[in-house]
C-alpha cells in the first residue's frame, strides 16, 4: 500500500512539473510575441516617419501649380472621410499616410467643414493646415488677381459686399496678424502691401476684414517655402526688399519667361547706383494707372518714385504671384540696364545693355504707334 501511495505522489510531482514547464513555455512565448510586437510597432512608427520625411521633402519645395481643385468636406466628415475626398480628387497619394500624419501632427479632428479651393502643388501638411482654418466656404468666390494694390483688393472686397474699402485698409494698417513675415514692417500708408496673396478665397458675408487678411497672409505663408527662406537668407536682401523687387516685376512683366530678365535688370541698375526709374512705381505714387506717362509725372514727389529717390521705392507697389517673387529671389545673370516695350499693342520687351540701345528702342517704340 506504501510503494502505491509512493507512486501516486511521483505521478502528481511529475505532472505538476510538467504543467509548470507548459506554463513557463506558454509565458516564455508570450513574452516573444509581445516583444516581437513592439519591436514591429516601433519599426513601423520609424519606417513612417522616414517614408514621411522623404515624401514631404519631395513635395515641399514644389511651386503652386495656380491649377486648383475644388473640394467640399461635409459636416462630421471624419479624417478618415476627408483623406478619402482628398485621394478622390487626386489632391494626396495615400489616404492612410494622410491619416497617420494628421494623427501625429495634431491636425486629427481640428479639420473644418466647408468648400475649398485647394491648389495641386500643395504638399499634405499644408493641405492640413488650410483645412483647419475654417475660413473658406462657398457663399462668395472673391478672386485677387496678380498685381492687385491694396486699394483695388479693398475696392473690391466693398463691391462684394463683404466690408467697406476704409474698413479693409484700415484693418491692414492696425489688425494684429500673427505671421512673422509681417510683424516688423515699416511704417506706410498700406503697410500689408505685397503680402495679400493673389489667389481665389471664398467667403461668406459674415467674413469680417481680420478674417480675409489672414486667408490672403495664410496663403502667403503657404506659398513662402523652406526652400524660398533659405534663399531669401542667403540672398542679401531683406524678405520686403524681395517682395518690393517682386511688385514691381508683377506690374512692369506680362510674360513669365522675361520675369527673371527684368530682376537681373533691376539687381543690375542698382549695383550701378543707377535709379530705377520704373514708370510702374510713378503711377502706384499718383494712384492711377495710364499707358504713358508725362514729364511732369516724372517730378511726383514720393518715396516711391524711382525717378526721383535711388534704390528701392519705399515698399511694394502692388501684391505679387509666386512667379514674379520667385524670379525676384532667383534672377537672371545679365547686363542689361533697361528694357522698353517692343510695339504699342504688345506686351514682349526688348532689353538694352548701352543706352544708345536703349534709345533706339524707345524710339521704335513711340513710332510704333503710328
Amino acid at each position: 500500500m506504501s510503494e502505491e501511495m509512493d507512486y501516486d505522489r511521483e505521478r502528481k510531482r511529475q505532472s505538476q512539473r510538467r504543467m509548470q514547464r507548459e506554463k513557463k513555455r506558454r509565458r516564455t512565448k508570450l513574452i516573444r510575441w509581445g516583444l516581437f510586437l513592439i519591436i514591429a510597432i516601433v519599426i513601423g512608427l520609424v519606417s513612417f516617419g522616414l517614408t514621411k520625411s522623404l515624401m514631404m521633402s519631395s513635395v515641399e519645395e514644389a511651386v503652386l501649380t495656380g491649377e486648383t481643385v475644388t473640394v467640399t468636406i461635409p459636416e462630421g466628415s471624419s479624417t478618415a472621410d476627408i483623406a478619402d475626398i482628398l485621394k478622390e480628387n487626386k489632391l494626396i497619394k495615400n489616404a492612410l499616410m494622410f491619416r497617420l500624419s494628421s494623427k501625429l501632427d495634431g491636425y486629427d479632428g481640428t479639420y473644418q467643414q466647408g468648400t475649398y479651393e485647394i491648389d495641386k502643388g500643395l504638399n499634405d501638411s499644408q493641405i492640413m493646415e488650410l483645412l483647419q482654418t475654417g475660413v473658406v466656404f462657398n457663399d462668395i468666390k472673391f478672386t485677387v488677381p496678380e498685381g492687385y494694390t491694396t486699394k483695388q483688393i479693398a475696392q473690391k472686397a466693398e463691391e462684394a459686399g463683404i466690408c467697406t474699402a476704409e474698413a479693409f485698409i484700415e484693418e491692414c494698417n492696425t489688425g494684429v496678424f500673427d505671421f512673422e513675415l509681417v510683424k516688423n514692417l515699416p511704417d506706410r500708408e498700406f503697410k500689408l502691401e505685397g503680402y495679400l496673396f493673389p489667389d481665389t478665397y471664398y467667403l461668406t458675408k459674415e467674413t469680417t476684414a481680420h478674417e480675409m487678411i489672414n486667408a490672403m497672409l495664410n496663403r502667403f505663408q503657404q506659398m513662402y517655402t523652406t526652400e524660398y527662406q533659405n534663399a531669401v537668407a542667403a540672398s542679401g536682401h531683406t524678405l520686403d526688399e524681395l517682395v518690393t523687387v517682386a511688385s514691381i516685376i508683377e506690374r512692369e512683366i506680362k510674360l513669365d519667361e522675361e520675369r527673371p530678365r527684368a530682376a537681373g535688370v533691376i539687381y543690375n541698375r542698382i549695383q550701378e547706383g543707377m535709379p530705377l526709374q520704373v514708370d510702374a512705381t510713378v503711377l502706384y505714387a499718383m494712384g492711377f494707372v495710364k499707358e504713358d506717362i508725362t514729364t511732369a509725372d516724372l517730378q511726383y514727389d514720393s518715396p516711391y518714385n524711382t525717378y526721383k529717390v535711388s534704390g528701392l521705392p519705399l515698399g511694394p507697389i502692388s501684391n505679387p504671384g509666386e512667379l514674379s517673387f520667385k524670379a525676384a529671389l532667383y534672377p537672371e545673370d545679365n547686363q542689361y540696364l533697361y528694357y522698353v516695350v517692343e510695339a504699342k499693342g504688345k506686351d514682349n520687351h526688348v532689353y538694352c545693355e548701352t543706352y544708345d540701345e536703349f534709345l533706339t528702342a524707345k524710339a521704335n517704340y513711340k513710332a510704333s504707334g503710328n
